[in-house]
């Protein structure tokens, strides 16, 4: 069977990345056919591995069809001026204060290449599985950023999501952190997890794997290593609030 991998949520987080794309390598040996590779926003913004990162998808795209788009985080890098000196505009975000110091190391270590390498992504992601047209976002169709799709609703719910974009088949969001498959009237609404930003206690990288037939999903975790990122946040400086989201979950 034919697939396409989904991404989303990796927050700076290299381990679990890591973990996950070890595990469709994996999969693919035992005869899953990976056709391409979508990653769906924050792809930095709160864990301290921000270059890597970015350097582990561009390692990626060199083999593999890949399609990436613009986070709430990545956004919040991208925004600032080319040709700004420092991160100093971050203090006038509304925010906590560890996820300004969080962005302001991220924005730091990724320096001017790894910052265009975030503005030169798209919002959206307009694409086609198998015969289907998908649309992708961060947050929502009307909000691609701040918007919000909850998991855990009733289908009418997800039908009022899908609505603004119902001439698609399939709609892909990363705003919840958390598997949702949800079959509306107008199409399917997925997200595929939570690769290295953890929702909640117990978190495990999570991706999704979705047949390019039938559009059915399948949802994939794997464990990685915490101690060692929490670890690389003590070493850097970071916030002990950091510390808790990697093992608590929760919002940033």
């Amino acid at each position: 069977m034919v697939y396409v991998a989904v991404l989303a949520n990796i927050a700076g987080n290299l381990p679990a990345l890591t973990a996950a794309l070890g595990k469709i390598e994996e999969m693919k040996e035992k005869g899953y056919e990976i056709e391409k590779y979508y990653i769906l926003g924050n792809i930095v913004g709160l864990f301290p591995y921000p270059r890597e990162v970015i350097d582990a998808i561009k390692d990626l795209a060199k083999g593999e069809r890949v399609k990436v788009i613009r986070g709430k985080y990545d956004q919040l890098i991208a925004m600032s001026d080319p040709h700004a000196e420092g991160p100093d505009y971050i203090d006038k975000l509304e925010i906590p204060k560890h996820l300004k110091a969080s962005l302001k190391y991220t924005w730091e270590k990724l320096g001017h290449e790894g910052r265009e390498f975030l503005r030169d992504l798209p919002v959206y992601l307009v694409d086609k599985i198998g015969d289907n047209e998908i649309f992708g976002v961060y947050g929502s169709p009307i909000n691609p950023f701040d918007g919000e799709v909850l998991p855990d609703q009733p289908t009418s719910y997800y039908e009022a999501i899908m609505r603004p974009v119902k001439e698609y088949e399939m709609l892909i969001v990363a705003s919840p952190r958390y598997p949702v498959d949800a079959m509306t009237r107008y199409g399917r609404v997925v997200c595929p997890g939570s690769v290295g930003f953890p929702p909640a206690r117990e978190h495990k990288a999570t991706f999704a794997l979705i047949d390019a037939e039938t559009l059915r999903v399948k949802f994939v975790e794997v464990d990685y290593d915490k101690k060692i990122i929490e670890e690389r946040i003590k070493n850097e400086r970071l916030p002990d609030d950091i510390i808790r989201i990697l093992y608590h979950g929760g919002k940033a």
